[in-house]
């Protein structure tokens, strides 16, 4: 029993502790309310402190620009939560009773207050976090601002290079140069945000260098954009590890912004040998110099804005003001003034901002003109100070003074550097050299310092220099706070009162007429310019009284006979520079300037003698009186005189050296003079008297510069430095002074018979070689004479040989390979050289062309090819352009001995003309390869079937057509890349050609912009089928083809033989005329988006069309599969039946015609459908000549049109009918017609016109009406008009037919009684007769 009863207590004494405790744990949520409440209490208010004890922390932390840590944020945010909940609680706490009604309550907020200090408590003790943070990322990965300017077009091109050589990975050093202003900074950043979206880096930073370069200060700056902290002190020790970090792992890109000197940057620590991996450096610098001193791999230069790019920044800053019309022009010209340099468009621009007075806008033109803006110093603190940083840490004094030298020419002038050479020489600024060779050697390395500096610029011509307006201001603006000039002279303003002055320069270059004080009152003047060549000056003879001091004068264009009297109180005078003084007679008084060195007297075009008195300038080193054609005579002695002469030039004026007599009197110089110049440099010289050749003379053998020319006036080419220009008739004896010239001249010119006296093979050192017009020669090398040490020509550049009837060879002898001969050669240009009969032999003559770049053969009727492909493996590496026109026997332009593949990688352009016995390009090869050809033209050819033959004979190939041959579509030869730069192709009268291309060429046609074809006679198809590559439903596409002609092409059925969708989306004109087959443009569907002009003259008698298949009309324009959503402008001029077909979408087919010329259409009879017009909606222009059918323009459209319906044309403007016999009405049914921008009618040759419109017309603005010779103006109803003046014409012409019948009748009459008389007095003479 007591088992049973264990047994059961047992389980439910379980029982019970399972049910008890939960009823416990609930029993005390109601028991211990205010215990739980309090704890939780208690627990939010220690949370409370936790969490406000780390959010100052993290308040800190941000405060110092560092990121919070992840878990930190989150527990906060979690304790925020817990707040919120707590607070819940706490709020019902005062709705909690003692009584029955709240013991649920009670129940619930206690069980949440438990929980709650649980997890609150549990939530405390998580808040243990050290650190709380970490300093935030470099900067670099931040924002990057940039300027205005990155999309404009100057800038697109070198910010895509900059962007490619960064992509490509090769290049580890790149530099932006540029002069102050122009963008450097702004493109830098442009760069680095590119890189940033392109993800090419993982670190990209920019540090600004500027002037004085401080190493650690650089350092630093790099640290802190990395993120890196540098502890060491010494830059060594900070370098190595500032190496290390950037040779990591990650791809950094460091930019160098405003460097100015050579910055060491293995001394930074920053990698920047060629092929170091992970680091990429980018400068920027106004100098570059440093780049060349930094071993910069790449430098791209910035240039200045498009005067159009320029208006639209400058409007930007400027604001909506200058759309006012009466600032828009004067705004213009202020952003005109500022010459596309940014930094002086947004200064200026900036300042300007939304000022709407007029009187504003003059002054700052007046101001930005005047070189010293004194009231805008916003000009002179945002655009003058930072551009003359460039000049005040110039390191050179004298280089300063070349860059103020250059401010005193106007604006744009391109400034010779022999100008310098001359003016520095005269005012002393190179001390203790005297010498012109020095002095023009410091002056050109100072200007290439002051280009690298960009201050300044490249001139249009050699050895010129420019200035940008703007640094020209600037400069300016220094040299008068200088003291050298006074910007109170003023080219217009010149009176007494003005021309006292301290300065020492004076620059006059006056647009207009001036007068000029008696005396320059400027005693401490030195240098003096005065340009007359846009005023007229008038100076007096007193005008030098008081310029004593004067170093260096220059006057050109003065109308004087003679100089001014006071000029020979300059006795200080160095530099006389006298130009185009064209009525300038005599310089006698030239010779009391006792102090003169430099005399250039050019293009005084009057003078006549060299005076004795000349001979008086002792110190004279340079006399320059070349092209003063007048000049004929040279007192004798005056040259020997000049003993410290180094330049003697006298080309373009006296030629009439003598010959000394034997003790007798000259009247001229002889060359014996220029024996006592032991000083001459350099001599230019020409020499009428062919005989002075065989003279013996000794000259000084310090001649380093020559320019001889015999009997020749003008040489064919510059010559730069040593040249000889020789034009014997017969052959002479040749002194030995012209053999000593001819050993070391860079450029020989040579003519006439008497030329064959040279042995060439002795000229080792010419560049340059003209031989023109000699009978004698057969051969221009001599066998005899060669030095294989040298080769023949071994330096020769540039050669033409033109009008030698009897060359056969340039060479006969056997050439050694590397023997040198014409390795340098460059341009061949060969012309009229009838018995030529190759240029170099290849079986013997092994010959290298590999600097060849250009070669020109014109009128060589005997040459074969010109050379072969194995010579030409070498010589076409660098060829360019390849021009051959008028060899009648040429076969191909190059031979084949074997090589099956030819390479052209520089050819750009070729030319073949008048070959009447070319048959192909090359024979024999299997690949030809063109890469960057972007022009062809091929003119007269009539042989030619194929560019290229993979057989070796083509004359195989005519008077058959295969389907899988075309002229550069040969299936057996590769053509490669041989059109993939191709632009322009121009196809003339080659009679052969059948099919120019196959369907699957189009790959690589993808640059052609302009395609001609005529006169080609048995051309079919200009894109022919190939069936193996293209399928019916495949595109066609030329993506770049602009322009199309097809002119004069008998046979031609189709542009395009398959049934391919062609696609031409960049093509605006096309050209059809002298086509009688065509059938068809296209056997496919046919898009032209852009098309604007469609010219169609005598197409066809067979009626073809466009597109699709031609029906009994030319229907131009009629298949669906058509678009032409751009044609501005369709001329045909064509003998066709109906222009227009019903397959015409309603709407947009033509929604931007304006222009439609109709000639010599004769079956034409209506031109229009009246349901035509709702798509000419933009037709401007309507000109109809010469249709002898055409009844009316517009005719009836019965589906469409009901009696009283509108018909507009809203933009027509001018309409001319001219020449339409049969024309009775422009619109022949009665339509509201209505023309609201018609101005001008011109209506001629429509005898049979009745009316304008059969039904209302509305003109209203009408200006002009013509009808044949009769003009009339503001016609209020030209329908009216026209029926009057036609009635009237038909009435005259109609009475003048019934007088000239009443005349004609009133003759019949007469002659009628002529007869009647006559034939009665013969009846009366026989009368008389019969009875006697």
């Amino acid at each position: 029993m007591a088992e049973i009863v264990a047994s059961l207590v047992g389980p439910v004494i379980e029982l019970g502790k399972v049910i008890v405790t939960p009823i416990k744990r609930q029993f005390n949520y109601l028991c211990c309310f205010t215990t739980n409440i309090q704890r939780l209490k208690d627990e939010a208010e220690k949370l409370n402190d936790a969490r406000a004890g780390l959010q100052f922390r993290v308040n800190a932390a941000e405060n110092n620009l560092e990121v919070i840590l992840p878990e930190v944020e989150r527990w906060l945010t979690r304790a925020n939560e817990n707040q919120i909940i707590t607070s819940g609680i706490e709020a019902e706490i005062p709705n909690v009773k003692k009584d029955f009604l709240s013991m649920k309550l009670r129940f619930l907020l206690s069980k949440k207050a438990k929980k709650t200090t649980k997890a609150t408590k549990k939530l405390r003790g998580e808040c243990n976090f050290n650190p709380i943070s970490q300093p935030a990322p470099p900067p670099a990965t931040g924002p990057i601002q940039i300027g205005e300017t990155s999309e404009f077009e100057t800038r697109k091109k070198v910010e895509e290079d900059i962007m490619e050589a960064l992509r490509g990975g090769e290049v580890n050093m790149l530099g932006i140069c540029g002069m102050g202003g122009v963008g450097k900074t702004t493109m830098a950043n442009r760069i680095r945000k590119r890189a940033k979206e392109e993800d090419l880096f993982d670190e990209i930073l920019m540090v600004v260098v500027s002037q004085s370069i401080d190493m650690l200060k650089i350092q630093r700056e790099i640290s802190e954009l990395l993120g890196l902290e540098l502890k060491e002190e010494s830059l060594q020790a900070r370098a190595h590890k500032l190496c290390a970090r950037l040779m990591g792992t990650k791809r950094t890109l460091v930019v160098f912004d405003d460097v100015w000197k050579i910055l060491k940057l293995e001394e930074l620590g920053i990698p920047c040998e060629s092929g170091v991996k992970g680091c990429t450096i980018l400068l920027t610098s106004r100098n570059r110099y440093v780049f060349d001193a930094m071993n910069v791999q790449k430098d791209f230069g910035l240039q200045i804005l498009l005067e159009e790019e320029a208006w639209l920044l400058f409007r930007k800053k400027v604001g909506t003001c200058v759309d006012d019309t009466h600032l828009v022009s004067i705004a213009r010209e202020v952003a005109k003034e500022c010459k596309g340099l940014p930094i002086a468009l947004v200064t200026v621009g900036m300042a300007l901002k939304d000022k709407k007075s007029k009187s504003i806008w003059e002054n700052a033109v007046q101001q930005l003109k005047s070189s010293n803006p004194i009231y805008m110093p916003y000009v002179v603190l945002g655009v003058y100070n930072p551009l003359r940083l460039s000049y005040d840490l110039l390191d050179n004094r004298h280089a300063k003074d070349v860059f103020l030298l250059c401010s005193l020419f106007p604006e744009d002038a391109d400034v010779s550097l022999e100008r310098l050479t001359w003016y520095l020489l005269g005012l002393g600024v190179f001390e203790g050299i005297r010498n012109l060779k020095e002095t023009r050697n410091i002056v050109y390395t100072l200007v290439e310092l002051l280009k690298s500096h960009f201050l300044l610029l490249d001139g249009d011509e050699k050895h010129h220099v420019k200035m940008h307006d703007v640094v020209r201001d600037v400069a300016i603006f220094v040299a008068s706070q200088e003291g050298l000039v006074d910007l109170n002279f003023s080219s217009v303003d010149w009176s007494l009162e003005h021309s006292n002055s301290d300065c020492t320069w004076i620059s006059m270059f006056p647009q207009e007429r001036i007068e000029l004080p008696i005396v320059l009152n400027v005693p401490s003047l030195h240098l003096l310019l005065m340009n007359n060549s846009k005023g007229e000056i008038q100076m007096r003879d007193q005008f030098f009284e008081a310029i004593k001091e004067l170093d260096v004068l220059s006057l050109e264009y003065f109308p004087f006979k003679s100089l001014p009297q006071t000029i020979q109180l300059l006795k200080n005078l160095i530099t006389l520079h006298l130009e185009f003084c064209t009525d300038l007679e005599s310089i006698s008084i030239v010779g009391q300037l006792s102090s003169l060195e430099i005399l250039i007297c050019h293009r005084c075009s009057s003078i006549t003698e060299l005076p004795a008195e000349i001979g008086r300038l002792t110190r004279l080193r340079l006399l320059d009186v070349s092209y003063c054609e007048s000049l004929k005579s040279v007192t004798p002695g005056v040259l020997s005189s000049l003993v410290r002469l180094e330049e003697l030039k006298m080309i373009g004026s006296f030629k009439g050296w003598e010959a000394e007599k034997n003790g007798k009197e000259r009247r001229n110089a002889s060359l014996n003079e220029l024996q006592s110049l032991s000083n001459l440099t350099c001599l230019e010289i020409e020499i009428y008297d062919c005989a002075l050749a065989a003279e013996e003379i000794c000259l000084s053998s310090k001649i380093v510069k020559y320019d001889i020319r015999f009997n020749m006036w003008h040489p064919r080419r510059h010559i730069e430095k040593r040249g000889m220009s020789l034009k014997w008739p017969i052959e002479i004896r040749l002194g030995n002074w012209i053999h000593i010239f001819l050993r070391s001249t860079e450029c020989l010119d040579l003519e006439g018979d008497g030329s064959n006296s040279l042995d060439l093979a002795q000229v080792q050192n010419i560049k340059t070689f003209d031989f023109h017009v000699c009978s004698t020669v057969k051969k221009l090398v001599s066998t005899k004479s060669i030095d294989w040490r040298f080769g023949v020509f071994p330096v020769l550049e540039y050669l033409r040989l033109s009008r030698l009837p009897n060359l056969e060879v340039i060479c006969d002898v056997p050439i050694e390979a590397g023997s040198n001969s014409f390795n340098n050669l460059k341009e061949l240009d060969i012309y009229e050289l009838p018995a030529l009969m190759y240029l170099w032999n290849s079986e013997n003559q092994n010959v290298s062309l590999s600097n060849l770049t250009s070669i020109n053969i014109h009128y060589c009727d005997k040459l074969r090819n010109l050379f072969s492909l194995k010579m030409a493996k070498d010589g076409v590496l660098q060829l360019k352009k390849l021009e051959i026109d008028e060899c009648s026997m040429m076969e191909e332009v190059f031979s084949n001995d074997g090589e099956g593949h030819i390479t052209f990688p520089k050819l750009e352009n070729v030319s073949l003309q008048g070959l009447r016995s070319l048959t192909t390009f090359c024979k024999g090869i299997e690949s030809i390869e063109c890469p960057v050809l972007t022009d062809i033209y091929i003119y007269d050819c009539p042989k030619l079937t194929s560019f290229v033959s993979s057989t070796g004979n083509c004359s195989s190939l005519t008077g058959h057509y295969d389907d899988s041959l075309h002229f550069f579509c040969n299936q057996k030869v590769t053509f490669g890349s041989f059109f993939g730069k191709l632009e322009e192709l121009n196809i003339y009268e080659c009679g052969s050609i059948r099919s120019l291309f196959s369907a699957s060429i189009d790959a690589n046609l993808v640059n052609l912009k302009k395609l001609w074809i005529e006169s080609c006679n048995q051309m079919v198809k200009v894109i022919g089928d190939d069936e193996e590559n293209i399928c019916e439903n495949s595109q066609l596409m030329f993506p770049n083809l602009e322009e199309l002609y097809l002119n004069s092409l008998p046979n031609l059925v189709n542009f395009c033989g398959c049934r391919c969708a062609l696609q031409l989306p960049s093509l605006t004109d096309i050209e059809i005329a002298g086509c009688p087959q065509m059938e068809s443009f296209t056997m496919g569907s046919l898009t032209t988006p852009k098309l604007s002009l469609v010219d169609f003259a005598t197409c066809s008698g067979n009626n073809p069309s466009v597109a699709g298949h031609s029906d009994d009309s030319f229907h131009l324009f009629c298949n669906q599969k058509v678009t032409f959503g751009s044609l501005k402008m369709l001329r045909i001029n064509s003998y066709i039946s109906n222009l227009w077909c019903h397959q015409i979408p309603p709407t947009g087919f033509f929604n931007k015609f304006e222009e439609l010329h109709i000639r010599a259409c004769g079956n034409i009879r209506c031109l229009f459908s009246s349901s035509i017009s709702a798509n000419l909606v933009n037709l401007k222009e309507l000109s109809i000549w010469e249709c002898n059918e055409m009844v009316e323009v517009i005719g009836d459209d019965e589906e469409n049109v009901c009696e009283n319906s509108q018909l507009i044309f809203s933009s027509l403007e001018r309409l001319y009918l001219i020449s339409l016999p049969n024309l009775v009405n422009f619109c022949g049914w009665r339509y509201a017609l209505q023309l609201p921008s018609l101005m001008t009618v011109w209506i001629r040759d429509c005898h049979r016109m009745e009316s304008f419109t059969m039904g209302s017309l509305t003109i209203p603005n009408l200006k002009y009406i013509i009808i044949d010779s009769e003009e009339e103006e503001h016609v209020e109803d030209l329908n009216r008009a026209v029926q009057l003046y036609f009635r009237a014409k038909r009435n005259q012409e109609s009475a003048q037919i019934e007088k000239e019948q009443e005349e004609s009748n009133k003759e019949d009459g007469e002659h009628l009684k002529v007869e009647i008389e006559e034939e009665e007095r013969k009846q009366a003479a026989e009368e008389n007769c019969s009875s006697n």
